[in-house]
């Protein structure tokens, strides 16, 4: 039996590592098993310094594992190794933002061609992206290392993640549709559009009748929307004011997927975002969903299965959002877009049935747990 090596236990690596080929053992390694870690941590405790060894990952103890499975990180070691990536790798702070401009572009540097000097050696079986709108990013950060192009290129696939089908009778939930149940997940609530969304749906309510279901935990974030902490919790204490709103925060996965079984369509106008997955769940449960068009969105929502917003974005499908003007110029496309998608389906609710279908077919065929286990497996096999 194949033993894979995890570094890390967080939601990703439960969405795209863990248990994915059945039979395989998986074992969860110790933090202080990463001779980066354990020096930081000495640095730290010595000389009251930080440093930051986001992306490395060196093992000075030989555990008992065939292959190491990373996320985001690279492998120093000599151990056979596998790395699975969201935006790109190596994610180092001279790397990871190289996309998130108006004009993509990096400065060469000793420490990311290093990087690739490991991904190119014969431990690393492959690099594997989550979405192509990543593995683009990936290609065009190769572009400033040419020396090293074919080698990785050749060890570069796309894997999206897989997704279980969520079993709901929709007929029935499309048989009553005098009032409409939406529903938003998303933590950063302003980051995934939910200012703008609530700006139209508040204008709507005069017209039509609907509820909305936030799960949502308000966290800010300081490099996209600029929202303070305090501006995020007055938003909150707001819109628990509101009758039509039901706020949920922390609540357990079971309990998303029940609001989501109950709802009519999703939400998710998000700004920035490398992939995602509350999409995926609520495709899988027949939920259409409305998106914006940045990053990997476009691969896993279309207009037969459910409705896009256009952003204004970058040559690497990354939002402009990165001067005043820019971030004005993105809220009122978002609203202006939102508006006329939701009068589309609160005036043609026909519709919602049909999309409901191609979301689940969506997701059985480009989903599908069994295809990703054996894609994953012909990795592994190398070692």
């Amino acid at each position: 039996m194949m033993r894979i090596g995890l570094a890390e236990n967080g939601y990703p690596i439960k969405r795209n590592i863990l248990n994915k080929v059945p039979g395989y053992e998986y074992v969860f390694l110790r933090k202080n098993n990463n001779l980066f870690h354990s020096l930081a941590t000495v640095k730290k405790i010595l000389f009251r310094k930080k440093t930051d060894f986001e992306g490395k990952y060196f093992f000075y103890q030989s555990p008992k594992i065939d292959v190491l499975h990373l996320y985001n990180d690279i492998n120093y070691s000599s151990q056979k190794w596998v790395a699975s990536f969201e935006t790109l790798v190596p994610r180092f702070p001279e790397t990871k933002d190289d996309h998130q401009k108006t004009e993509p572009q990096h400065t060469r540097n000793k420490k990311t061609e290093n990087a690739f000097g490991k991904i190119s050696k014969k431990s690393c079986l492959g690099i594997i992206s989550i979405s192509q709108a990543s593995a683009n990013i990936q290609l065009e950060l190769l572009k400033n290392y040419p020396e090293f192009q074919e080698n990785v290129k050749s060890k570069l696939s796309v894997i999206h993640p897989s997704q279980e089908i969520i079993s709901r009778d929709s007929e029935e939930i499309y048989k009553n549709m005098e009032t409409f149940h939406l529903i938003f997940v998303g933590t950063q609530f302003h980051l995934k559009g939910g200012s703008e969304m609530i700006d139209v749906l508040k204008k709507l309510r005069q017209k039509y009748n609907f509820k909305l279901s936030i799960i949502s935990s308000f966290k800010t974030d300081n490099y996209v929307t600029r929202v303070t902490e305090k501006e995020a919790q007055e938003t909150r204490e707001m819109l628990k004011k509101e009758e039509w709103i039901n706020i949920y925060e922390n609540i357990p996965n079971e309990k998303v997927i029940e609001l989501i079984k109950s709802a009519h369509f999703g939400l998710l106008p998000t700004w920035s975002d490398t992939y995602g997955f509350s999409v995926l769940e609520m495709q899988a449960a027949g939920v259409p969903v409305i998106t914006t068009d940045i990053r990997a969105l476009p691969e896993i929502n279309n207009e037969s299965c459910g409705w896009l917003i256009h952003l204004p974005q970058n040559r690497l499908k990354q939002a402009l959002y990165f001067t005043a003007d820019q971030r004005e110029d993105l809220k009122k496309t978002l609203k202006t877009q939102l508006e006329n998608i939701l009068e589309n389906i609160f005036t043609n609710p026909e519709q919602l049935p049909e999309k409901s279908k191609k979301s689940l077919e969506r997701i059985r065929k480009e989903h599908d747990p069994a295809i990703v286990s054996e894609k994953l497996k012909a990795i592994y096999s190398k070692a």
